[in-house]
């Protein structure tokens, strides 16, 4: 530590007496490269700190301007870790704000905002999008002192620097709107060419052309052609006029500029458009040798790999790439070595080099992973994945066709469900630690404007039940719309405050070894389902091989597009019509996964299938599959339970407790019409707390007990819980998917997300409530439903519904499924035989209930004579009379129907999935 404020202060010294003269403070820097890392630039800002606290204002305008200076000097040094340079940059121009603010000192402050945009707009580490607008911010704060009129250079110099950003918005966006379109930014160049003219400013006003060849080469636009071509005039302008020798660096820019926009050209001969660009990039690299600018020389060998792949010279391409890999590394810079080994890994795969492929994405997903480690805003670290999710189903690809199956399943496990992976690994950071006050305090916050939420939805309530247990893409009032939107950004803010997201913790991913662990008997498998362009691949896991079964032409348009076209949709907007087509649905995709011959030739001597969907499959009742064989559903030959990825699989596994309590210490708890218009539901939880003897403390029922607090209370507590009342899934926003509670209150899927939501103790959760697993993932195949919330927080296993479930049906089912575990049965097997009861169902069993439910109604009947009118006791009388007279009629709707069996259909009984262990 003391050797580096040694350091720290003879940099400064020698900024200060040679006036930030390069040539000497640079051969001080060179020599301790070892000390220019992040740590020193930790030390830079806590010892101004300290500094200026306790200083003169006149020492410490005095060491700011010196720590300026250097800012500016670090921020150009073209050796050593350009990265930490940069970091370094940033925190002088950062610190010397606690003296040069804008009201005291304009002029200073203004050069710092500046200095600070260069910094960001250059900088390395971080996200390249939030980097880009914290540098457009700081341009912009320096353009509030910086006028034309009265700082007229400065403000050519700021309008020059934030002209590439903007390009590169635009190139990023694909769209032109506002400031930010071309003509606007052509605009803007052409008003600082007025300054920087010729003549007397003929450095910068080569950056300005330099920038607006760029601008042509790199925008989306309708004339994109005549635009490459006024590039190239710009270029073969300026250097009519440069002097090599006295603007060499300038020379070898328009020379790279030169290169792209041969390379892009559309006119004239390909041949000789490539000979061009290729002479132009060589011409660059007279100047941007490896030895002096490493960085920009690995750019050009980049720019060379395009142009050999452009004309088709593969081997060339790829030798062009690595030479660019050698310099930007995954780790270094990963914004850059994603693109190179992008480039490399498309490249090979496009002629057919699998193993080159391999390694060009390898490095490709080890820099998006460094990127998404470096950026703490969740919504980001989603957005990098998403943009970057075309190379891990390209790498899948590329080992299935070299016939690395074992390496292609690994990479599709390491694709999916990052964001839920990252949530229980971070929610789990808090399970036996208190929660730091800054997030606490963001959860108070988010917690009240849920109540908010609440409030409003109460006041807004629908008399429409169907709407109520509806997936909804509705657009709520505006009033609520806002309180989401300013939750979502508080949510954002809790996500941004937790370790793993600030990259303090890594969630390393699974080998196939490590996933074969999870599977505990040997007549089990794991089905993991992975959609590619093309194709959908299945690999089947057991404990002891791996194999592959491809559903050839079952592509990414070809089976997700038409699961949403034929399940998704009409799911959505005709609930009835998709009622009566779920039979067919469920053959013809039985047909396209080839499901038959999937049994055939890879699970004889299976017994028990672990499920990894993958896009819209997370949505599909795979129980409900024909095999091909008379009358028999997948989930007859085969337990089934589902996982999200294998890594939430691990996460459960890790989290078992089971064993530490028995059968006789279980806590259950139940939920039960929580908006007192489910009679179903107050049979069900009737029957359940008979079943286990559930005291009365352990039970909510109806709108007086089952709010929101007392759900989380209650959760908190037992070991089993069971939710029996509305839950309502919001496709549109996950986030606000929802459990329904008394007076409009609800628990959302944001909340179960968050560290305050820790269940560590629940071993299992049964949702017995409607689209409690309904959700669209995202193209990283997040599926965020409250089934995974409930994973989140902290569950081992979770029972859920898929689509909105008949409420007799879900009633029996349920008190089937407790049935069977009563006996002894694990999840699946008592979820399996909970299905086969419910569809061999008939009327004459229906009868018995009837009996019971009419029985106890009389009785009932005959409690009213007890009773004064108005008192308490009879107040419960109605309340459990009219329960019981509701189930009276629903019952008697079903003895209504014709059939024997009248919960055969797949719709009663197919929605019904478990999550997690057995």
């Amino acid at each position: 530590m003391r050797e580096v404020i040694d350091l720290l202060l003879q940099i400064l010294v020698k900024t200060s007496h040679s006036s930030a003269d390069k040539k000497i403070v640079y051969p001080l820097l060179q020599d301790n490269l070892d000390k220019l890392d992040l740590n020193f630039a930790d030390l830079l800002r806590r010892w101004s700190k300290n500094y200026f606290a306790g200083e003169s204002p006149d020492k410490a305008q005095t060491v700011a301007g010196i720590i300026s200076n250097f800012g500016t000097l670090i921020g150009q040094f073209p050796q050593g870790n350009l990265a930490s340079n940069l970091e370094i940059a940033i925190v002088c121009f950062e610190v010397i704000e606690i003296i040069f603010n804008s009201e005291e000192y304009p002029r200073e402050w203004a050069i710092s905002k500046l200095n600070l945009g260069n910094a960001y707009g250059n900088r390395i580490y971080g996200d390249p999008i939030e980097n880009r607008e914290k540098a457009i911010i700081a341009y912009h704060d320096a353009l509030k002192i910086y006028s034309c009129e009265e700082y007229t250079r400065e403000w050519a110099e700021t309008q020059t620097n934030l002209i590439p950003l903007y390009s590169a918005k635009i190139k990023k966006t694909k769209r032109d709107d506002n400031y930010v379109n071309l003509d606007k930014l052509v605009s803007i160049c052409n008003a600082v060419l007025e300054i920087f003219t010729q003549d007397r400013f003929t450095e910068k006003w080569v950056v300005i052309k330099n920038n607006l060849a760029s601008l042509y080469c790199d925008t989306p636009h309708p004339n994109r052609s005549n635009n490459l071509e006024l590039a190239i005039d710009i270029c073969n302008e300026v250097l009519g006029v440069l002097n090599k020798e006295s603007l060499f660096e300038e020379w070898a820019n328009t020379q790279m500029n030169m290169g792209i926009a041969y390379d892009k050209r559309v006119q004239g001969d390909r041949q000789e458009n490539f000979n061009l660009a290729v002479q132009a990039y060589q011409n660059s690299l007279k100047f941007y040798t490896r030895e002096n600018y490493p960085f920009t020389y690995a750019i050009l060998q980049n720019n060379l790999g395009n142009a050999y792949r452009d004309q088709g010279l593969a081997t060339s391409a790829i030798n062009y790439y690595w030479l660019a890999l050698e310099i930007h590394t995954h780790t270094a810079y990963p914004n850059e070595s994603l693109r190179a080994s992008r480039n490399l890994g498309n490249t090979a795969f496009k002629s057919g080099y699998w193993d080159e492929a391999i390694k060009g994405y390898s490095i490709a997903i080890k820099a998006v992973e460094t990127s998404r480690s470096w950026v703490k805003s969740e919504s980001r670290r989603q957005k990098i994945l998403e943009e970057s999710i075309g190379i891990y189903e390209s790498m899948v690809q590329a080992c299935i066709n070299a016939g690395q199956i074992e390496k292609a399943f690994e990479y599709s496990e390491r694709s999916r469900s990052k964001r839920l992976v990252d949530l229980m690994a971070s929610n789990d950071l808090y399970q036996s630690g208190e929660i730091p006050p800054v997030v606490q305090e963001l959860l108070q916050q988010y917690e009240e404007l849920q109540q908010k939420i609440d409030k409003e939805r109460q006041s807004h309530k629908s008399d429409n039940n169907r709407s109520q247990t509806r997936a909804a893409f509705q657009a709520y009032n505006e009033a609520i719309a806002s309180l989401e939107t300013e939750k979502q950004q508080v949510w954002e803010k809790v996500r941004r405050e937790d370790p793993v997201l600030a990259g303090e913790i890594q969630v390393n991913p699974l080998s196939l070894s490590e996933i074969q662990k999870l599977i505990e008997q040997p007549n089990t498998a794991i089905l993991s389902f992975y959609t590619t362009n093309s194709d959908t691949h299945i690999f089947i896991v057991q404990k002891n091989q791996i194999t592959l079964h491809t559903c050839t032409g079952q592509g990414l348009e070809t089976l997700q597009g038409w699961i949403n076209q034929n399940w998704l949709l009409p799911y959505m907007n005709d609930y009835k019509r998709w009622e009566t087509q779920i039979n067919s649905i469920l053959r013809e995709l039985a047909e396209r996964l080839q499901i038959s011959e999937l049994i055939s030739q890879h699970l004889q001597g299976i017994e028990e299938l672990i499920l990894v969907p993958h896009l819209l499959l997370h949505q599909i009742p795979f129980t409900a599959l024909p095999t091909g064989e008379y009358q028999e559903y997948l989930g007859d030959k085969f337990l089934i339970r589902y996982t999200p990825s294998c890594q939430i699989l691990e996460f459960c596994k890790q989290r078992d407790s089971v064993g530490t309590f028995n059968g006789i210490s279980l806590q259950y708890g139940t939920v039960e019409d929580a908006e007192d218009n489910l009679p179903c539901a107050r049979f069900e939880g009737e029957k359940l707390a008979q079943m286990y003897n559930i005291p009365l403390e352990n039970r909510l029922i109806g709108s007086s007990q089952a709010t929101s607090n007392n759900y989380r209370q209650l959760a908190q507590q037992v070991q089993v819980l069971h939710s029996c009342h509305h839950a309502q899934s919001r496709l549109d926003n996950p986030l606000e998917s929802q459990l329904k509670l008394a007076y409009g209150s609800s628990i959302t899927l944001g909340q179960l997300m968050t560290p305050s939501w820790r269940l560590s103790q629940l071993v299992e959760v049964f949702l017995s409530c409607c689209e409690t697993n309904l959700g669209t993932p995202s193209l990283t195949d997040d599926i965020l439903t409250l089934s995974t919330g409930f994973l989140c927080a902290g569950a081992i296993s979770v029972v859920s519904t898929l689509w909105s479930v008949n409420d007799l049906a879900t009633a029996l089912f349920s008190i089937f499924y407790y049935q069977q575990r009563q006996e002894g049965k694990n999840r699946p097997e008592a979820l399996q035989q909970a299905q086969i009861q419910l569809r061999e169902f008939t009327k004459l069993d229906l009868n018995k209930i009837f009996q019971e439910v009419e029985a106890r109604e009389k009785e009932l009947i005959v409690n009213r004579k007890k009773y004064p009118s108005g008192s308490i006791e009879h107040e419960q009388w109605k309340c459990e009379y009219n329960m019981y007279a509701k189930l009276n009629r629903r019952i008697k709707e079903i003895e209504n129907y014709t059939q024997q069996f009248p919960f055969s259909d797949p719709h009663y009984w197919a929605a019904f999935i478990c999550h997690g262990l057995r």
